[in-house]
């Protein structure tokens, strides 16, 4: 039987360099975090409405649609209050339709929602695409598409040295076998789009950095499996900081605890409340 390869994906690579305790508790220990984030609730909406947009007959996409999608995909988990759930619910639907009236008129994307994978020697590499479109400079090629609903807007800087998205990237040329080297983060709530057009160079320096977090990432699931008396703070780290006001291990962790104050759940959303405001 041949070697076991370690699955990996941009949100476990995220949590292991963001905090190995956090991927501790996420990906090693499995446990489950209680309640939930308003932004996370007002991100599925968006990410959901804007799926379920493409498949809208043309005639029909209007203002009214992409209202009706976003209220169909509303949850108010982590709001305060009602009160404050359809506050950002109406925003969300402002939001929206600002984005889509931005998009290029008849452009259909080649796919949405769609999980892809791929192989390096020692790792499996997976990714859920929120957008694909053919490359209106190359239609024999594809472009990535990722949407932000959170607060901070996306800068070039970002969007090149993006592990998520050259992981996509990746994905698309192996399982689809499709050039595609250009990829995009879409900002819904200010409507900012930022592109970077990748090179095989620049793929191949992104993919080897991939696979060396990978094998840190494997080398301490295997330190902490094999050791009879496992020790976290040499493993898995915990690294402080004002994020650990936003974990969902918080209760587990008492040196994150005691880093910062834990935020209410609707802390994250884009803005105080009134509106994003891209000015």
């Amino acid at each position: 039987m041949g070697t076991r390869l370690y699955p990996i994906s941009p949100s476990k690579l995220g949590t292991w360099q963001d905090c190995p305790r956090r991927f501790f508790f996420r990906y090693v220990e499995k446990r489950k975090a209680g309640g939930s984030w308003a932004h996370f609730s007002m991100g599925n909406a968006i990410h959901n409405a804007l799926r379920d947009w493409w498949e809208v007959p043309a005639s029909q996409r209007n203002a009214a649609k992409a209202a009706e999608l976003v209220t169909t995909n509303w949850q108010p988990g982590g709001f305060r209050d009602e009160e404050q759930s359809d506050h950002w619910r109406e925003s969300a639907k402002a939001m929206v339709w600002r984005y889509l009236t931005g998009c290029e008129p008849g452009a259909e994307p080649r796919s949405t929602e769609r999980t892809l994978a791929a192989r390096t020697s020692g790792q499996t590499i997976s990714g859920r695409i929120d957008r694909l479109d053919v490359d209106p400079e190359n239609p024999d090629a594809l472009v990535v598409i990722d949407y932000k609903t959170g607060k901070r807007v996306p800068t070039t800087d970002e969007v090149r040295g993006s592990q998520a998205l050259a992981i996509y990237a990746i994905c698309v040329q192996q399982s689809l076998r499709t050039p595609c080297t250009k990829v995009e983060l879409h900002h819904v709530p200010s409507g900012v789009r930022v592109a970077w057009e990748h090179t095989p160079e620049s793929l191949a320096r992104q993919l080897g950095r991939i696979e060396q977090i990978s094998s840190e990432m494997e080398t301490a699931e295997a330190r902490y499996r094999e050791s009879a008396n496992p020790g976290l703070e040499d493993i898995f780290p915990a690294v402080t900081g004002a994020l650990c006001g936003y974990c969902d291990f918080r209760q587990w962790c008492p040196v994150g605890a005691a880093a910062a104050p834990a935020q209410p759940p609707w802390a994250g959303l884009p803005v105080a409340e009134g509106g994003y405001d891209p000015d």
